[in-house]
């Protein structure tokens, strides 16, 4: 059986090991002159893992609609990124979950300890977006389409965010390791207020 029959006759399967496959690779490459010389990882390189990754979901889905549709397919494919369907009000409700990040930050800064302040990290912005876009074009543009033709739309969102989480692993796993490490030995050797 050849590559194309294995991609047609499990799309799935294909999207989810070469985005795996692809993203993963590009964010070891960047880190692997670090670990090699077994020296920690700097946050720059951290950073730069994220466009490495990136390539995963959004080169993984543009191949796999040619093979599996075809130009009619890439068509569609790109048709639907451009889509807006809901009046620009509703985007608003995006900012719910920074909006609550950011107060339950200043909560725990506020009462248990300064490290949990809210940073700024506002050139993240400018990368997140395009970011997520990209990202996008593989999990809701192949993945989710797919996968709620087999599944329940909530099934389908479970599993697809869960495959998600863990596509992030190597990236949150260098980046929170640290900032965790700071903040437990914070939370833990904080000194009690003076009677």
């Amino acid at each position: 059986m050849s590559a194309t029959a294995v991609v047609r006759r499990h799309p799935l399967l294909s999207y989810f090991v070469a985005t795996f496959f692809v993203s993963w690779l590009g964010a070891f490459c960047v880190a692997a002159p670090y670990l090699f010389r077994h020296q920690p990882v700097p946050k720059i390189a951290g950073i730069l893992m994220f466009p490495a990754m990136l390539l995963g979901p959004s080169l993984s889905s543009v191949v796999l609609t040619r093979v599996i549709d075809g130009p009619d397919g890439l068509r569609n494919l790109f048709s639907r990124m451009l889509r807006v369907r809901f009046p620009l009000r509703w985007y608003a409700a995006l900012l719910i979950p920074p909006l609550g990040i950011f107060s339950v930050l200043l909560g725990l800064s506020y009462f248990v300890s300064p490290v949990f302040a809210p940073g700024s990290f506002l050139i993240g912005i400018l990368f997140g977006c395009p970011a997520g876009y990209f990202e996008e074009i593989g999990w809701m543009g192949f993945a989710f389409p797919r996968m709620s033709r087999k599944w329940t739309s909530l099934s389908a969102s479970i599993l697809l965010g869960l495959l998600w989480s863990l596509w992030h692993l190597p990236v949150i796993d260098h980046l929170g390791r640290q900032r965790l490490t700071v903040r437990i030995r914070c939370i833990t050797f904080w000194p009690s207020p003076a009677p």
